[in-house]
């Protein structure tokens, strides 16, 4: 399932990601490279699918 990560918000070192496709579900990150497995993972808990189902792609 392809999902689709935008930086909601950045401050004191931590990232606030919001998930198009699942409104209510927002994840934190240190750095931009840590979105995709932080989402994935979150997805993954919400649905009960496998973290390997989902490819996130991040928009700046």
């Amino acid at each position: 399932m392809q999902l689709t990560a935008h930086i909601k918000e950045a401050a004191d070192g931590c990232l606030t990601v919001g998930v198009i496709e699942f409104p209510l579900l927002a994840v934190q990150a240190k750095n931009v490279s840590e979105i995709p497995a932080a989402v994935s993972e979150s997805a993954a808990v919400l649905t009960g699918r496998p973290v390997s189902d989902f490819d996130v792609s991040v928009r700046y």
